[in-house]
């Protein structure tokens, strides 16, 4: 029988609660929020372009393993797969606490809707890049704001 060592466990929750003490949010980044939405794309487009090399309905079913991924992520911690790799959270713009499920799902949706014209994206983008607070069209519209935890 394993038994735990009380001494790793109280060592565990002293990294814990070190990490999360000497964390700020600050802004997130340009790029990080750039490769968040690439590392998001290209992982839904390599579950998609798999999924169908196997036939239509098997592709169907990548669509909906695409989405049962990121909401479950979402749910379970408030961010996207990428969101969660890189370290990057959404806030409410004027609370500034995290935003609840419901208004993640359609901030998801309406960027899924601009990637889907390609030119909003575009817009949506640029507008991060010329905005002193790093919002894009997207947070604009929902009232959201990145952040990344960083010490």
């Amino acid at each position: 029988m394993l038994v735990e060592n009380p001494k790793d466990k109280k060592m565990q929750d002293a990294e814990f609660s070190s990490f999360s003490q000497t964390s700020t949010p600050v802004l997130a980044s340009r790029f990080k929020r750039w490769l968040a939405s690439l590392i998001n794309s290209a992982l839904s487009w390599l579950i998609l372009v798999i999924g169908f090399m196997f036939g239509d309905f098997i592709g169907l079913l990548s669509i909906l393993l695409c989405l049962g991924l990121q909401g479950y992520f979402i749910k379970n911690y408030g961010q996207t797969v990428a969101k969660r790799w890189l370290g990057l959270r959404v806030f409410d713009y004027q609370t500034q606490q995290p935003i609840a499920f419901g208004k993640y799902i359609g901030r998801e949706i309406i960027d899924f809707l601009f990637s889907w014209t390609s030119f909003l994206i575009i817009i949506s983008g640029i507008v991060a890049l010329v905005r002193d607070d790093r919002r894009s069209l997207t947070d604009l519209i929902v009232g959201t704001i990145v952040l990344t935890d960083e010490k």
